[in-house]
């Protein structure tokens, strides 16, 4: 956004209440401007095309015209960067990656309606996100995906599955889900190495985002689990408010040592930094490490230490990344071996894994 003007955002939520916590909320940030407000999906569509806001939030249960319904008719017709207010269920889980699939550039999870502190909670991770959304490239989505086929349970045997010598990892924050599914879908179902997925996501969210790629990619998609061998062919995604490492046994396998952030107290959970920095011990030079769309630095450090002991590290590029934060701090940061468009990215991990 340019220094000279205030971030124009228009809140959409069947809640007068959560209306009204918002309108406080976007209050306190002297660079933010709240232009209207609508009660559904329809009253919202009929307001934006006059009011030309920068950035929408979008409740995602609401009558007349639902979040997802209104989302699609914005994508379609004049896209906007629009964060989600959706619960932190299952279901709601669900239907944030929907959102996300339909062009949403990032979501935040909706506290109960009832008058209490827990609403505060979102407050700086929200008006982070309305700063960071209003600067990104809304984007259609064009993703082709090809749902899953019985080829992908093809695999080697279970000695050259598990004693491995090589790490895909991908770390990734705003606009990720999108991205990360694009990889995934593109790569073959005997990937030669575990590929390891730090996305900043909560617990809630990120078993429903293991499930969905995997219904989507030909590569076996899982959530890692705390004690599990690593293995090859398989798409690990890292779980949600945990931080997740690698371990080397005597037999020289590796396995997953997760852990609550409860007593690491990182500012993000999974901490890509931490999966790199363990990606980069554990396998070296034979470390691919890839760093997508999102706000911030989280995985610049790790994605360096993967440079310095001679692994190869890709960036996304700015004109594929929904938030180009990330890739561009890796980038200045000296951390970036290739800097690619979202769509090369499988098909330069196929060729690293070759080498």
């Amino acid at each position: 956004m340019s220094d000279s003007r205030k971030i124009r955002v228009f809140i959409v939520d069947d809640s007068a209440f959560m209306r009204t916590a918002l309108e406080r909320m976007f209050k306190e940030d002297p660079e933010i401007e709240i232009i209207g407000s609508a009660a559904n999906g329809k009253e919202a569509l009929e307001k934006l095309a006059r009011l030309k806001p920068d950035v929408v939030t979008m409740d995602v249960e609401m009558p007349v015209m639902d979040g997802l319904h209104a989302l699609k008719e914005i994508m379609r017709t004049n896209p906007l960067p629009v964060i989600m207010v959706s619960s932190l269920t299952q279901q709601g889980a669900r239907v944030t990656l929907d959102a996300l699939d339909l062009g949403a550039v990032d979501y935040v999870g909706k506290p109960g309606s009832t008058l209490n502190l827990n609403i505060l909670s979102l407050k700086n991770d929200l008006l982070n996100k309305i700063h960071a959304a209003a600067d990104s490239l809304p984007k259609v989505p064009r993703l082709k995906i090809v749902p899953a086929t019985p080829q992908r349970r093809i695999s080697p045997a279970a000695d050259q599955q598990i004693h491995l010598d090589r790490v895909v990892v991908i770390g990734a924050s705003t606009g990720g889900p999108p991205a990360i599914q694009q990889i995934l879908a593109a790569l073959p179902p005997t990937i030669p190495a575990p590929i390891i997925v730090a996305q900043h996501m909560p617990k809630s969210f990120t078993n429903a985002f293991a499930q969905r790629l995997n219904l989507l990619c030909n590569l076996r998609v899982k959530e890692a689990v705390d004690g599990e061998t690593l293995q090859r062919s398989i798409a690990y995604i890292c779980p949600g408010d945990m931080q997740t490492r690698f371990m080397r046994r005597p037999d020289n396998t590796f396995y997953f040592s997760i852990g609550s952030n409860e007593t690491e107290k990182e500012r993000f959970a999974p901490c890509i930094d931490r999966v790199f920095f363990s990606a980069a011990e554990c396998f070296g030079r034979r470390t691919v490490g890839v760093i997508l769309t999102g706000m911030g630095e989280d995985g610049v450090r790790g994605l360096k230490n993967i440079k310095v002991v001679g692994g190869l590290t890709l960036a996304q590029d700015r004109l594929t990344s929904v938030v180009y934060g990330m890739p561009r701090a890796a980038l200045e940061q000296g951390a970036v071996t290739r800097v690619l468009p979202l769509g090369d990215i499988p098909a330069e991990i196929e060729l690293a894994l070759r080498l």
